[in-house]
């Protein structure tokens, strides 16, 4: 039989490895986007020295009048300038400007992207001019920082297309046909197909990994052993005894004597291990509900975590998996059926 905190610590590897499945299937969810969101280079600029360089960019690479429009003014510059984005106003040139982002998108090599994102709504199809853009940056090192540089994007143009042909458009050519619309097919089909494909995928992990576990119950309605067992299992996966042995005999011994008050109504958390142990012998001494074997084991693992918490006594690494075992143990053995048979003779 599988010890109870080996299968806790088998859920809690569960749990990270459902984590991390849920983490890469968000990353192939945005990798799936950029891949599907093309974009176009319209204009660029970089500053003599080439330490700073804006370009103007498009998505998607061939804009209709019904497409999501995202304009995206990049500017790629060493980390050593302190660079002033440009600001707009509620219109990029003829085209209406919905939303707004600022964001930096990264730090590689020194140099640092900075990112003026613009969802935009065109007022009509055909070619609509982009203004000249002027970017203000400084030299952020001492002896450079009041004087100030323009790097200047020139004026460019988009051209915006119509989703419906001037063919179409004539009532003379209207028929049953889909290809009244020449709507981007092949693209759609792609789409639905890789958000088909996700779509069975995270079912699945949903399915697999947020089910119930059929062999450990974590509700809150767990019996005093189990969480005992549980908060032992937490305890181990810590690995606090590698770090400061004297404290993990500390939660080692709370969770022992713990146990104990849960199943005997005594609340003594103050008591020394004699008045402890004391306590218990006269409380239960009439029942015989601590055996006295189990009662030295229970003394033996007292005394010797004492021993560790007050005597600066440094176990070794067998003298602690064996006082693990010992409270697991006694755990096990000091449960919950002992005292009923006991009350019940």
């Amino acid at each position: 039989m599988v010890p109870f905190f080996v299968q806790i610590l088998l859920l809690k590897k569960c749990e990270t490895i459902k984590k991390e499945i849920i983490m890469n299937l968000l990353l192939t969810f945005l990798i799936i986007g950029a891949l599907i969101s093309e974009n176009r280079q319209l204009v660029e600029a970089e500053s003599a020295d080439g330490r700073i360089r804006a370009v103007w960019k498009v998505s998607p690479a061939e804009p209709q009048l019904s497409d999501t429009i995202l304009l995206t003014l990049e500017v790629e510059a060493d980390s050593t300038l302190h660079v002033e984005m440009p600001i707009f106003g509620s219109m990029l040139g003829e085209l209406e400007i919905a939303q707004k982002t600022e964001q930096t998108s990264g730090i590689t090599a020194d140099r640092e992207i900075k990112q003026l994102i613009f969802r935009v709504i065109p007022q009509r199809d055909g070619i609509t001019p982009i203004w000249q853009t002027t970017i203000h940056y400084n030299d952020q090192r001492e002896e450079l920082q009041e004087k100030s540089y323009l790097l200047t994007l020139p004026a460019t143009e988009l051209e915006i297309k119509s989703t419906v042909t001037p063919e179409s458009a004539s009532l003379d050519k209207i028929s049953s046909s889909p290809d009244i619309f020449e709507f981007r097919s092949i693209n759609l089909l792609w789409v639905i197909l890789i958000v088909t494909v996700i779509a069975f995928i995270s079912l699945f992990f949903l399915l697999r990994f947020f089910r119930k576990p059929s062999t450990v119950s974590l509700e809150s309605d767990l019996t005093p052993q189990e969480i005992a067992l549980q908060r032992l299992a937490l305890l181990l996966e810590n690995r606090l005894h590698e770090t400061d042995v004297k404290d993990f005999f500390i939660e080692l011994t709370g969770i022992v004597r713990w146990y104990i008050e849960q199943q005997t109504n005594l609340r003594a958390p103050e008591l020394t291990t004699e008045e402890f142990l004391h306590e218990i012998t006269q409380q239960w001494e009439h029942r015989s509900a601590l055996p006295p074997e189990l009662r030295d084991r229970l003394r033996l693992f007292l005394e010797s975590a004492d021993m560790v918490k007050f005597a600066r006594f440094q176990p070794s690494s067998d003298e602690i998996m064996l006082g693990i075992h010992r409270a697991e143990e006694f755990i096990f053995q000091f449960a919950p059926k002992i005292i009923d048979q006991e009350i019940q003779s």
